[in-house]
């Protein structure tokens, strides 16, 4: 939870901490001083709590522990660099109003098209609030770019020979891609099948698979004919061309190891079983530098402002009082 940059006095800090129930689960106390400000356990374990979750998976204890007592400390250093930030948006007079939060949730929503209903259920579904949301996630965001763009945007340049240099080290994963076009039929199998059915319509995917390859045998015709796809079906299963990322991992690898005419078959996946010809492959010849030269400053620009950002904050660490006590 990233409270207001006000300092809190620690005599009324203790007073609350007196009064707070015996019974609280977590004894409230200060886990980092940096600077004139403070990093309390309750606001850390709150950061923590969404990715501890993820540990409870870890069966063997010793380990889980170690690995939430990793998780805390990396928390407990982003949480650290936070205040760095905001002690620094502070004496430059920096800061974030209420009509940038509501344009930087306009921008959440228009980006993973989501209505601002939505939003708060997803938000709910994670024990946070749209006023939490803005306040502990997108405030800081903004803060840190503001902070970032006057202190350490100028110490950051890309000249034409690094451009340069990055494209001929990286011309064909730039430019070089792969496309096949293939053909399938697929046989279908319903969620709550049995082994018993499964194994009936698997074998129903092996005779389909013995009938393509015979000599002379038509595939478009045997798809049209028999495949449980009805997007594909009528045009004898053609998928056109198409890059990785199209198909479901599990028979994305063995389609583009296909030579061109080669059928295999039956390949399972979650829905049922495929069948795949291939019909062609081809490759796109790679971008001129022009094309790609946007794409490749923003990447070495990235890189340096990321490098930059590190070296920055560890300039501050030296000159700011920082006492960690977790």
């Amino acid at each position: 939870m990233i409270t207001p940059r006000t300092v809190r006095p620690l005599l009324l800090l203790a007073l609350l901490l007196v009064a707070a129930p015996a019974a609280a689960k977590v004894v409230e106390r200060i886990v980092a001083v940096v600077g004139n400000e403070i990093v309390l356990l309750s606001e850390l374990e709150e950061r923590v709590r969404p990715m501890a979750r993820q540990l409870a998976q870890i069966k063997d204890k010793t380990m889980r522990a170690q690995r939430l007592d990793e998780l805390r400390r990396q928390m407990l250093d982003m949480m650290i660099d936070e205040k760095l930030i905001a002690l620094q948006g502070d004496k430059l007079k920096l800061s974030i109003e209420d009509k940038d939060l509501e344009r930087a949730v306009a921008d959440v929503m228009s980006k993973n098209n989501l209505t601002r209903k939505e939003l708060e259920e997803a938000l709910a579904q994670e024990g946070k609030t749209i006023t939490g949301y803005k306040q502990q996630i997108l405030k800081p965001q903004l803060l840190r770019l503001r902070v970032l763009n006057v202190q350490v945007r100028s110490r950051v340049s890309v000249s034409q020979d690094e451009i340069k240099a990055l494209y001929q080290q990286n011309m064909r994963a730039l430019g070089v891609e792969t496309k096949v076009r293939a053909r399938h039929i697929f046989v279908a199998v319903p969620e709550d099948a049995d082994a018993a059915v499964t194994a009936k319509l698997k074998a129903r995917a092996v005779e389909l698979l013995r009938r393509v390859k015979q000599k002379d045998a038509d595939f478009a015709a045997v798809a049209k004919e028999a495949s449980d796809d009805p997007v594909t079906r009528e045009d004898g299963g053609d998928l056109r061309y198409f890059g990785r990322g199209t198909l479901p991992s599990s028979i994305e690898d063995v389609v583009f190891a296909l030579k061109k005419g080669e059928i295999r078959g039956p390949l399972r996946t979650e829905r049922g079983f495929h069948i795949i010809k291939l019909e062609d492959r081809k490759e796109s010849s790679a971008r001129s530098l022009d094309e790609v030269k946007n794409q490749l400053r923003q990447t070495i620009y990235g890189q340096k402002m990321e490098k930059s950002t590190k070296a920055w904050l560890g300039e501050l660490r030296k000159k700011t009082h920082i006492d960690m006590r977790l």
